[in-house]
């Protein structure tokens, strides 16, 4: 697969934030590890990069907003180092999402934009260090309080898919 088609494979599984530990995890960071890890092997230089965003800053219907929840995120996309440059490459929302969210398409050479509009963008080393220290115990923390919330969430992108598929 060429750059193109192997960004397009991982922007298109369809994005969920998992609910307990151990389930299948394809939100923004899980996405971003697998797309290094094949970017990487194809001989690509590739670099986590973090920022915070607020959850209401999206136009999320009040049956989610209204769960209980932080309003601060952290999302996680890529730069990869392209002709000596790093290019942004977010492939965070999948194709059945286009309805409510901006999907990238990406040329294999230009910036996309990223998912959300990050409040405060982390260093290339802050971003690569909190990628390499997630814990167990900070995911049951989050989930404790967010998971309510991440469930709506998860249950209102399927009810977006499912109204582009109709």
């Amino acid at each position: 697969m060429n750059i193109i088609e192997v960004f397009k494979t991982v922007r298109d599984i369809p994005y969920r934030i998992p609910l307990a530990l151990g389930e299948k995890d394809e939100c923004c960071n899980s996405k971003h590890k697998v797309l290094k890890d094949l970017l990487v092997k194809q001989g690509f230089e590739c670099r986590y990069r973090m920022g915070s965003f607020l959850w209401g800053s999206f136009d999320l219907p009040d049956t989610v907003l209204s769960v209980h929840h932080d309003d601060l995120g952290s999302h996680v996309w890529l730069e990869i180092l392209i002709e000596g440059k790093w290019v942004t490459v977010d492939a965070t929302w999948d194709a059945g999402l286009k309805k409510i969210f901006h999907v990238n398409e990406w040329d294999g050479k230009s910036h996309t934009e990223t998912a959300v509009k990050p409040l405060k963008i982390f260093t290339p080393q802050k971003s690569e260090k909190i990628m390499n220290n997630e814990s167990e115990e900070g995911a049951l923390s989050d989930l404790k309080i967010n998971g309510e919330f991440y469930k709506a969430f998860n249950n209102w992108l399927e009810e977006q898919r499912a109204s582009v598929s109709e």
